[in-house]
């Protein structure tokens, strides 16, 4: 199911009925799980979903600073006379080396317009112009930050860790139970009030 995963971002148009363009970000442990991501998103919206966009970063001082971007977007092949829907890799790149420095700078992702929505078949979406890009160099600078910020939050719950403070928390009040005292008093009060509307019904007289 495509919606069993929260992604990292996401975008389409207004009136999609799904996410059309997809960014999940990954780091060492996770690099492995980009692919089937993609295959979640794509098959999971029966081709819905346009194009994945998975980035993955390394930040380990063993294993330096490599990352990587790559894209999916859905694909038919043909299978024993049948069309079958996969999630194919159409792109695929290092914007910054192991070293941290930057990678083919100059190289653009092209995201079309067409690719925020799913359209009808009766629909010619190769006749909608317009793209969206963004450069390795950019890439580079959106990683960079992601990560300064990733680190100022993990310092941050370091520190709360080692922080001792006493605390309060609410402690809820068990729900009001009925006693057997509480029980025959109202049985007594449902009584009086049969009773009384019982009189009130023999003391009328229809005109």
């Amino acid at each position: 199911d495509g919606g069993s995963h929260h992604p990292d971002g996401s975008w389409s148009h207004e009136d999609a009925e799904v996410e059309c363009v997809i960014l999940e970000v990954s780091h060492s442990q996770e690099r492995q799980d980009l692919p089937f991501l993609a295959d979640e998103y794509i098959l999971g919206s029966n081709g819905r979903t346009q194009v994945v966009i998975g980035i993955d970063l390394e930040n380990q001082e063993k294993k330096g600073k490599e990352a990587r971007v790559t894209i999916w977007r859905p694909r038919y092949i043909e299978e024993n006379g049948q069309a079958v829907l996969e999630a194919a890799e159409t792109e695929t790149g290092i914007f910054r080396a192991v070293d941290g420095s930057l990678v083919d700078g100059e190289r653009i992702l092209r995201i079309g317009l067409k690719d925020f929505w799913y359209w009808p078949d009766y629909l010619r979406i190769d006749d909608i112009p317009g793209e969206i890009t963004i450069s390795f160099s950019q890439l580079y600078e959106i990683a960079q930050k992601a990560e300064v910020r990733a680190e100022r939050r993990d310092h941050g719950r370091r520190k709360m860790q080692h922080e001792n403070q006493l605390k309060r928390r609410r402690v809820r009040s068990p729900p009001q139970q009925l006693t057997e005292s509480d029980e025959e008093r109202f049985k007594a009060a449902e009584k009086r009030v049969k009773r009384q509307l019982s009189d009130e019904d023999s003391d009328y007289i229809p005109e």
